[in-house]
């Protein structure tokens, strides 16, 4: 009785170890690399207002590429999705 019962126990941990495998198949898309945010240099008004103004702008690069990319997932996830969906 109690050896049918430790099998019992140990092939349901195996299928549950193989279906937790399976499902972490696809890798994990790496985080974006946060760019540190410069100094502002001490300065006359004027200079400090162009280093604002030019880390402003590479930030609002970072993002825009950050939305590209997330929309090519969006895309490739609607994709899988369709593909699902037929099988």
């Amino acid at each position: 009785m109690k050896r049918s019962i430790l099998s019992l126990i140990v092939v349901a941990a195996i299928g549950m170890l193989r279906t937790d495998v399976r499902s972490q198949d696809a890798e994990p898309a790496p985080a974006p690399a946060l760019v540190p945010v410069t100094p502002i240099p001490n300065g006359t008004p004027l200079e400090m207002l162009k280093a604002i103004r030019d880390a402003n702008a590479k930030l609002l690069e970072q993002q825009a590429a950050t939305l590209l990319k997330l929309e090519e997932m969006e895309k490739s996830s609607q994709a899988m999705k369709i593909l699902g969906k037929r099988s």
